[in-house]
């Protein structure tokens, strides 16, 4: 028989299901009868039964005894056939780890971003609900300076752990670290304005006490603005010295 021949008769042969559960029974039993084969398939109609035998030739041959087993080209049709199946479990493996991995990183990277977002406006929201409070009472330039400090290197920290992240998970590139590094920046300065508007609106509306000072909130929100893009850059271009 011709190579091609023998191939086409493989391939013919491992299209069917039925097909190649007898041949991997014959593979794996060495030689069986007719009824054991339809045992082993799970096929009643001997019509049938006698039909994929027929199909199967020359891949499965009858011994002296009038048993079937496989042939020389049976046995390189099994071999061919498990080879291309342990591929098929490998890529399925490779895929699936490949998945997981992919859904461990988003996760991570979900979290930490959340966290991070925590801390840069929780810092900020922490402070103004503080110097609210004690406004009541009044407010020293000292408590005030130390305030805006805390709050301020608070939220340069979030941008600095920001940065970071944004260069180890997303991309190394300076331009775009600086870029949303920005845009993180400004959502913590959208979110942390609007938190301390509602802080401001709220002690200006006491009856005692001097309330928080606007321009404590606007020299924030603006030397915060200022410093990201100056963080991200620092960052990007210490990265790049390693």
């Amino acid at each position: 028989m011709a190579e091609a021949d023998e191939y086409d008769e493989i391939f013919a042969a491992l299209k069917h299901p039925v097909r190649r559960q007898i041949l991997l029974f014959l593979e794996e039993r060495g030689e069986a009868s007719f009824t054991q084969i339809q045992d082993a398939v799970g096929i009643e109609d001997t019509g049938l039964m006698s039909y994929h035998l027929k199909e199967l030739a020359p891949l499965v041959e009858q011994s002296e005894r009038g048993k079937y087993r496989l042939s020389e080209v049976g046995q390189a049709g099994v071999a061919l056939f498990q080879r291309v199946e342990r591929e098929r479990r490998g890529t399925r493996v490779t895929v699936r780890r490949e998945i997981d991995k992919w859904l461990g990183e988003t996760i991570v990277k979900g979290v930490l971003l959340a966290l991070l977002l925590g801390f840069t406006l929780g810092v900020p929201a922490t402070v103004d609900i503080l110097l609210s409070v004690q406004s009541f009472t009044g407010v020293s330039l000292f408590q005030l300076t130390g305030m805006f400090l805390v709050s301020f290197f608070g939220m340069v920290f979030g941008v600095v752990l920001f940065s970071v992240y944004y260069r180890h998970f997303h991309s190394k590139d300076g331009r775009a670290n600086i870029k949303y590094t920005t845009i993180f920046a400004a959502t913590i300065t959208i979110a942390s304005s609007l938190a301390f508007y509602q802080m401001y609106l709220f002690s200006a509306g006491s009856l005692t006490g001097s309330g928080i000072p606007w321009q404590f909130g606007v020299l924030r929100a603006v030397g915060f603005m200022a410093s990201a893009p100056v963080v991200a850059y620092v960052i990007s271009k210490a990265g790049r010295r390693r």
